[in-house]
């Protein structure tokens, strides 16, 4: 655990498994963005949050177990666009059995809670298309922006012109797009591009700025022209799906995490590829974004 205040009311950490975790401090109390997706991780980072005053609200930025496991532990409101909450309350869900065999690989301390007393907590406060929330001298604006799902969210701090961008940016590398659709992914980078901001606070990676998210742009640019490549070439969705990869270091072991196995990894680049595939086989011009 290795916080960083990259402003006066900001705090960021980077260094969990999972997404990243943020603090925006008001006066009357605290916005947490995004839980951890390790329960042992979430318990730590409550602690830490309430030294500085009273967690009001948890936004989740869209409804994968990387961004919202951690609500289970937290106090307040959960917070997030309509569909997140009911994509977290419907079969599409992480069954239990998957969420404990996950846990004993990136968390086993907490694998007893997950056979047990764990349920998920979905946003009890939703949206439909932008919400502000106030803490008294300061205030947070969520916008729905459908990009690495189709009920992401951006939360931009005017204050202090951070933007929490979510699965939308992710500086250590690309995410999985199998809940994607390509459009909206470019769509979103180029919603991003308008907000007034010095600083990303991306879904993973280290904190950015406007270069950091060209250079995002221009990892999924090449992903996206190396599928249209083969496209035009003749081949077939499954080939392509089989050949073409592109780096992970989102879901890879680091240091102090076994991270997702590779069998798991793997499914995630075919769901990427197919869903590359599949919308440039609707929309060929996505190449030229």
């Amino acid at each position: 655990m290795s916080p960083q205040r990259i402003t006066p009311k900001v705090i960021v950490e980077t260094e969990y498994f999972g997404s990243n975790n943020s603090i925006v401090v008001g006066s009357e109390g605290l916005v947490l963005i995004d839980s951890p997706h390790c329960l042992s991780d979430a318990k730590k980072w409550r602690k830490y949050a309430e030294q500085f005053g009273e967690i009001r609200f948890v936004v989740n930025s869209d409804h994968h177990p990387d961004h919202t496991i951690g609500n289970f532990v937290m106090p307040g409101d959960v917070v997030g666009h309509i569909d997140t909450r009911e994509r977290l309350l419907s079969s599409e869900a992480p069954s239990r059995e998957y969420l404990v065999d996950l846990m004993k690989r990136i968390d086993p301390i907490s694998v007893s809670i997950f056979e047990n007393e764990y349920q998920v907590r979905a946003p009890n406060i939703v949206f439909d298309s932008k919400m502000d929330i106030h803490l008294g001298d300061s205030f947070v604006e969520l916008t729905h922006r459908p990009g690495h799902t189709r009920n992401s969210v951006i939360t931009y701090f005017a204050e202090d012109k951070v933007i929490f961008s979510g699965d939308i940016v992710c500086e250590a590398g690309l995410p999985s797009f199998q809940d994607s659709k390509i459009v909206d992914w470019f769509d979103a980078l180029d919603a991003v591009d308008c907000y007034d901001y010095v600083y990303v606070v991306p879904g993973h990676g280290e904190v950015t700025d406007r270069a950091g998210v060209q250079r995002y742009r221009e990892l999924g640019r090449q992903v996206v022209t190396q599928v249209a490549e083969r496209i035009n070439r003749g081949h077939e969705l499954q080939q392509v799906a089989d050949e073409i990869r592109f780096e992970d270091n989102i879901h890879v072991a680091t240091d102090s995490c076994a991270g997702y196995s590779d069998d798991m990894i793997n499914i995630f680049q075919l769901r990427s590829i197919s869903r590359i595939y599949q919308d440039l086989q609707e929309t060929p011009d996505l190449v030229s974004r």
